[in-house]
């Protein structure tokens, strides 16, 4: 994993404590493709948020990192005990896809997770279609919204820079892009879904090309639908945060 000196120093000013993060944050002001977008948003307690990018895969050459943990896979917090962890899903978008299709698939998704550990890491669900992405409000909100063409969805993490402990999380599919189940030409909702739960519960992104089949691996396309199931080294990752 790579460390940058001067972040590292930022964070124990601002939480007079030692922080050791998995998690490349030399740049806390706009994120680069391959590492997440870092912000402090409460000093005092020491709160800190990483907000990660799934970009679309357009014939481009995978630049290689070195997972930061493990063989193509690599993590960055944890909610340690405080599981299963319930969310909120708002199914509103401007696709068409029906709220029991929404509902359901990303139950769907989540229950892939739980099914790799003998620990329940997703609880409950609830609807709501007023909640919004983006907001530290207790609410682990999974919502469909606009980001940039290119940005196929969106996960912040809310976690304690000391402990590396997670306090929440949201999650933003983009409308720009057709949603649907297995179609060539669409998003393919579980497989992304999949994906961003990753983060969800810890696991950072893969750019590795010797890792490009993971579940974890940033980047994504059109009818694509590998990430729906968890490879070996994902379900590694995920055990090394929450052991059987």
């Amino acid at each position: 994993m790579r460390k940058y000196i001067s972040m590292c120093m930022l964070l124990i000013l601002l939480t007079s404590t030692t922080v050791v993060l998995a998690i490349p944050v030399n740049d806390i002001s706009q994120a680069k493709e391959h590492n997440p977008k870092i912000t402090i948003v409460d000093p005092v307690k020491g709160i800190a948020k990483a907000e990660f990018i799934h970009y679309e895969k357009k014939n481009a050459a995978t630049n290689s990192i070195v997972p930061g943990s493990g063989t193509c896979w690599s993590t960055f917090a944890t909610w340690n005990n405080d599981i299963p962890v319930s969310y909120v899903i708002n199914p509103t978008n401007n696709r068409g896809l029906s709220s029991s299709f929404v509902t359901s698939t990303i139950s769907t998704s989540a229950e892939t997770w739980d099914a790799a550990t003998n620990k329940e890491l997703f609880g409950t669900y609830s609807t709501n279609t007023r909640v919004k992405y983006g907001r530290l409000d207790g609410n682990n909100v999974i919502a469909f919204g606009k980001a940039s063409p290119g940005t196929i969805a969106v996960t912040t993490t809310w976690f304690i820079t000391a402990s590396r402990q997670i306090i929440e999380f949201d999650m933003k599919f983009n409308t720009y892009y057709k949603w649907g189940d297995a179609v060539s030409n669409m998003m393919d909702l579980q497989n992304i879904a999949t994906h961003e739960l990753g983060h969800g519960v810890g696991l950072d992104d893969i750019y590795s090309g010797s890792c490009s089949d993971v579940t974890m691996y940033g980047y994504g396309s059109l009818g694509e639908t590998d990430k729906r199931t968890l490879e070996q080294a994902d379900i590694n990752g995920l055990l090394s945060l929450y052991p059987n």
